[in-house]
C-alpha cells in the first residue's frame, strides 16, 4: 500500500470511528490528551495489524475491543491516573445543567467493565446482543454489567434524586 492509499483508508476511517473511539478513549483515559494518544494508536494498529473484517460490525467491534486494551495497557504502563475533566462536554448528550459534569464524573470513576457496557448502550445505543459479541461476553454478563453500573450511578447520584 503506498502513502496515498493509507492516507485515504486513514482518513476514511476516522471519519466513520473516529469520534465514538476518542469518546470510549477519554472516559477510560479520563485525560483528552492521552485519549488522542490511544486514538494514534488504535488506528496506526488498524492501519498496519488489522485482521481481515468479515464486515463493518466486525470491524467496529474490533476497533472498541482494541481501543479498551489500549486504554488498559496505557493506564498499566503509566504512573499518572490523574483525572482531568478540562475537554468539551458538548460532544457527549445533553443532560440538566450541572448534572451533566457529575454524570461525567461518576461514568469515569466506574469499573471499566461496567463503564464500557454503560457507554456503549446509553450513549451508542448499542443492544445487549451487539455489546455481547463486541466484548465478547456473554449477554446475561452484560445485563449484570449494566445493572451492576445503574446501581453504582444511582447511589453515586443519589443528591439530584433527593432535590426532585
Amino acid at each position: 500500500m503506498d502513502s496515498e492509499q493509507i492516507k485515504s483508508k486513514f482518513e476514511s476511517k476516522y471519519a466513520i470511528y473516529g469520534d465514538m473511539l476518542y469518546k470510549i478513549a477519554v472516559l477510560h483515559m479520563k485525560n483528552p490528551d492521552d485519549a488522542e494518544d490511544v486514538l494514534q494508536e488504535v488506528f496506526i494498529k488498524l492501519l498496519y495489524s488489522a485482521p481481515i473484517f468479515k464486515d463493518l460490525n466486525h470491524e467496529k467491534a474490533w476497533l472498541i475491543r482494541v481501543t479498551q486494551n489500549t486504554c488498559r495497557d496505557f493506564l498499566k504502563s503509566s504512573e499518572k491516573k490523574n483525572v482531568s475533566l478540562d475537554f468539551d462536554l458538548s460532544s457527549f448528550p445533553a443532560q440538566d445543567g450541572d448534572i451533566r459534569l457529575d454524570v461525567l464524573k461518576q461514568l469515569f470513576a466506574l469499573p471499566e467493565k461496567y463503564k464500557t457496557a454503560v457507554v456503549l448502550f446509553y450513549y451508542y445505543d448499542y443492544s445487549v446482543g451487539e455489546i455481547s459479541q463486541t466484548l465478547k461476553i456473554s449477554k446475561s454478563a452484560v445485563k449484570m454489567r449494566l445493572k451492576r453500573g445503574r446501581e453504582i450511578l444511582k447511589i453515586e447520584l443519589e443528591e439530584y434524586e433527593n432535590e426532585k
